[in-house]
């Protein structure tokens, strides 16, 4: 897991996140810019994924590796979750579903450091 990335992952969220906030509050449905935001922080959960991989076949990563795989793929899932339920809700509530796919990847992320360091609560 790359700290660096992990962190513009988390920026990356949050601004989708708020940005779609704003879409939801102003009563508009989902648009393309909506489309990519979760395009871009697809991509980069996919570079985490390909990076944790790397860095877990290289013998470095946690005690706990299936619940961080788990996780790593899992993550993987929202984005895409959040877009096809965004475009078939056509009402303001298209944008407020990537706003909770944003937040949770996010949260996801913030879980998968933890894990990574071995600060499991």
């Amino acid at each position: 897991m790359t700290n660096a990335l992990a962190n513009v992952i988390i920026v990356a969220s949050l601004l989708a996140a708020a940005y779609s906030l704003v879409s939801s509050l102003r009563d508009r449905p989902m648009d393309y810019w909506h489309l990519g935001a979760l395009g871009v922080l697809e991509a980069l959960l996919i570079a985490q994924a390909v990076l944790g991989f790397v860095k877990l076949g290289g013998g470095e990563g946690p005690a706990e590796s299936a619940t961080f795989v788990g996780y790593l793929l899992g993550v993987l899932l929202i984005p895409a979750a959040g877009a096809g339920w965004g475009l078939l809700e056509r009402t303001r509530w298209g944008p407020g579903v990537i706003v909770v796919a944003c937040l949770s990847v996010a949260v996801m992320i913030e879980r998968m450091r933890q894990i990574w360091e071995g600060t499991v609560a």
